[in-house]
């Protein structure tokens, strides 16, 4: 069944960067509905407090994924484009084995390690007792995502787009959606880690969809030749970067969850799902076009960057408007059809959508600075990022709480926005 669904995924795959497009929102805007209602029915089964308790291990668990990959998932996209343009399929097997080993075995240490000292890590570090269990659980999935990741992105190397995306998500949240809809219907009593076993057990079905994948993907390249490139080293540069990315998410959901609860984490992540479907749209394109920034930076052609860029910005702002729109008028409403304990949450949530509208002028420069080979300057913007995040943080999240936090990851994602498209205009990438 796994494998009729990828040859059809496969027959239907449209050539150009439209068509790839194209595909890539459609698989997302499928994860990202799913997603939703993931959130939703969790949120209508567990209350508040149950969707911060998985919220908050999961986004520890996310930031572990990050650490995991060491940056591998950035560069093996440039190496694997690069090498596939030049039909050096041999030394793209090479990085993409090399990475996946990498990868993998970092996921199963670092998993390891929480296994061991989830309650110290949930009580001591965290400062939250109740997510110890949940934490443990989703930890188990840190090399699964660090795998089924690296494949993804072999996969978009190939184009592969809508299978690519698939498995990078939306088929865990697809799988976990339908359960939850089931439990809910019939009214069946779930425990606490439920969510957490029913999340671990998507990804592992995803692992197997993807390693079938990517045995096909690979089955016409070249043997292996010696890897005469280094993935590691500039995969540093791109760990600081993500890890950096990601901190502010984690460190405000999980300073919120120790000083005002796991109901309140609940409130702040409900709405940071919402805003999540327009960082999905941001996402998406950006993975899409890193080959075709990677290959015509190569090549030097900047003025089809540029171009580029402005097809996904114009498209991500049409996009978003809807949405938009929706959270001006009725905040209130669209918080509501969570629960009513939700709404409390309607103006975090409100900040953390316009955030995310107005972030998307500036979408994909950060993928167009890696993959020019500026990890160095992306690394000094994200971590400046970091810190004004973290400041912002600890000045509004103790008074305020789910509204503070959302303030606190607005500032550091409109500065490194702003920041990185500048950059981009001084590679001479012409936009506007």
């Amino acid at each position: 069944m796994l494998g009729a669904l990828a040859l059809k995924v496969q027959k239907a795959h449209l050539r150009g960067v439209r068509g790839q497009m194209v595909m890539g929102f459609g698989v997302k805007g499928l994860g990202a509905a799913t997603s939703f209602l993931f959130t939703w029915l969790l949120a209508r089964i567990a209350g508040a407090a149950g969707v911060g308790t998985f919220g908050t291990s999961l986004t520890t668990v996310q930031m572990c994924v990050t650490l995991s990959l060491l940056g591998l998932d950035a560069i093996l996209v440039r190496s694997v484009s690069v090498h596939l343009s030049h039909e050096r399929t041999g030394s793209a097997r090479a990085a993409a084995r090399h990475a996946i080993r990498i990868g993998t075995a970092a996921g199963i240490s670092l998993a390891t390690i929480i296994v061991i000292f989830h309650w110290q890590i949930a009580v001591d570090l965290i400062g939250s007792p109740a997510i110890a269990k949940s934490l443990m659980i989703l930890s188990l999935i840190i090399p699964i995502m660090v795998y089924c990741r690296l494949i993804s992105t072999v996969l978009r190397g190939v184009k592969w787009i809508g299978m690519s995306q698939f498995i990078d998500g939306p088929l865990t949240t697809s799988i976990g959606s339908l359960v939850l809809a089931v439990v809910l219907v019939m009214g069946l009593p779930v425990s606490a880690v439920f969510p957490s076993q029913l999340y671990l057990g998507g990804w592992i079905v995803t692992a197997v969809l993807a390693t079938y994948l990517y045995r096909r993907a690979v089955q016409s390249w070249q043997p292996r030749e010696p890897l005469t490139e280094s993935l590691v080293r500039p995969g540093f540069l791109i760990l600081v970067a993500n890890a950096n990315n990601l901190f502010t998410d984690w460190f405000a959901t999980i300073l919120l969850a120790a000083t005002h609860g796991p109901a309140e984490a609940g409130l702040f992540r409900v709405g940071y799902q919402i805003a999540a479907t327009l960082k999905l749209f941001s996402t998406t394109s950006e993975t899409i076009l890193q080959p075709v920034f990677a290959v015509a930076y190569q090549a030097g052609d900047l003025k089809r960057i540029g171009r580029v860029l402005r097809l996904t910005i114009i498209g991500l702002l049409v996009a978003s408007t809807p949405l938009a729109i929706a959270v001006l008028v009725a905040p209130t409403w669209i918080m509501r059809i969570f629960g009513a304990q939700f709404t409390a949450g309607a103006t975090a949530m409100q900040i953390m959508v316009l955030g995310q509208v107005f972030s998307l002028v500036f979408a994909s420069s950060g993928s167009v600075l890696t993959m020019a080979s500026r990890e160095r300057l992306t690394v000094v913007l994200t971590t400046i990022s970091a810190v004004i995040g973290t400041v912002l943080a600890l000045l509004f999240i103790p008074p305020y709480g789910a509204l503070g936090a959302a303030i606190a990851i607005l500032g550091p994602l409109l500065f490194l926005r702003l920041a990185s498209m500048i950059a981009v205009r001084r590679l001479g990438v012409s936009i506007f």
